[in-house]
């Protein structure tokens, strides 16, 4: 049976290995005593988590705009620069790393989707002009059928007609 751990004790060692000065679960381990695999299955769960879930942290208090206007400013930054204007921002940098990885997940996303939505478009073109299709031939299988019972009879005007209309692609 595995030892519980106490949620704060869990937090403190995952604010350990994100972050800034981040130290693997290994190094962790050898510190703390808490195996690798623990250490390892905290991480990977709160990587699932929404943003939120990570405790206490200012993350949830930033608006979309607020994020977007951060990332923005900060593109072009790097190194001491970008800690500077975060720090001025009061925001951390595994944070605004977070931030950049979900937008440009989101932009994959959204560049996958279009392709799929445009597959999707495409075959549904190509189902709607074989249900025309189908439905023209059982048409004209019925009007060339003569039905002794209702004595009615495609005359062959009305049969040249449909087969005009369906050759000429207009369904």
């Amino acid at each position: 049976m595995s030892k519980r751990f106490p949620l704060a004790l869990k937090l403190k060692m995952l604010d350990r290995m994100r972050g800034v000065n981040a130290v693997s679960a290994a190094q962790l381990s050898r510190e703390t005593g808490i195996t690798q695999q623990s250490l390892s299955r905290w991480l990977r769960t709160a990587r699932s988590l929404p943003l939120a879930a990570f405790g206490n942290d200012v993350v949830s208090s930033w608006t979309v705009e607020q994020k977007a206007r951060i990332l923005a400013q900060a593109g072009s930054l790097a190194g001491d620069e970008l800690t500077r204007y975060l720090e001025g921002e009061g925001v951390r940098l595994d944070h605004f790393r977070r931030w950049r990885t979900a937008l440009e997940e989101a932009g994959e996303e959204s560049v996958g989707m279009a392709k799929r939505i445009g597959k999707l478009e495409r075959e549904l073109s190509r189902k709607e002009r074989a249900l025309a299709e189908a439905t023209t031939l059982l048409l004209l299988r019925e009007s060339l059928q003569s039905n002794p019972q209702d004595g009615k009879r495609a005359d062959e005007e009305q049969v040249h007609s449909m087969v005009r209309y369906f050759l000429s692609g207009s369904l």
